[in-house]
């Protein structure tokens, strides 16, 4: 389990053939995931997204429903979780356009290392968990901000400007002491641990030019 409370990481096994599915949801488990098969696209897309981290394993080729489709309704539904396609030989100039469409990868089968796809699947988690807690600091941030009093906003866009507390206190005519209660009080209503996260939040979320009104 995760810092910010999450299960274990779960890695969606989408394919058409029972036998790989059988081998890789063995090969995860022993790894320390949560594997969850599909036979389909379908089945698998009428699942919720997850909210723990998670990666996809996907057949490039399956009846209905090819591993492209499932892609573009996945990110049409709101999916933003890690894709990797397993692909045979012949289709791997369309597991390469599908990569440039924000696939993480894709392994050729059969004859794919499983060393070679655990790595792959674990290094995509660990993206998505990356994501999951950019998106945490986010929700907190937007949801801080209109608890923020009028000077601890106005010290959180100087702070936000790379402005030191002292600098901050001459410009606002008040101590640096004071500057640094207001700074430490709206770091706490905005969910955020350093001044870097600050940067972050406030140019990604608020727009670098509202830091430039100061």
């Amino acid at each position: 389990m995760s810092g910010l409370g999450w299960e274990m990481p779960t890695v969606f096994i989408v394919d058409d053939d029972a036998s790989i599915r059988e081998s890789l949801s063995l090969l995860f488990r022993l790894a320390g995931l949560h594997p969850r098969t599909f036979a389909d696209g379908r089945a698998f897309l009428a699942t919720e997204a997850p909210e723990e981290p998670a990666c996809v394993l996907l057949d490039l080729k399956m009846p209905g429903m090819d591993g492209i489709e499932v892609q573009e309704r996945m990110q049409a539904q709101g999916w933003w979780v890690p894709v990797i396609f397993l692909t045979g030989k012949a289709d791997v100039p369309t597991a390469v356009r599908a990569v440039q469409r924000g696939a993480t990868d894709f392994l050729q089968k059969p004859g794919f290392e499983t060393n070679e796809l655990v790595k792959c699947v674990w290094d995509a988690i660990k993206r998505h968990e990356q994501q999951l807690s950019s998106d945490e600091r986010d929700k907190a941030f937007r949801r801080g901000l209109p608890a923020l009093s009028a000077r601890e906003l106005e010290v959180a866009r100087f702070a936000a400007a790379g402005k030191t507390n002292m600098v901050i206190g001459l410009e606002l005519g008040i101590s640096e002491r004071t500057v640094e209660v207001h700074r430490g009080r709206a770091m706490r209503k905005l969910g955020l641990r350093s001044a870097a996260e600050l940067v972050r939040c406030w140019d990604r979320l608020l727009g670098e030019s509202s830091i430039r009104k100061t």
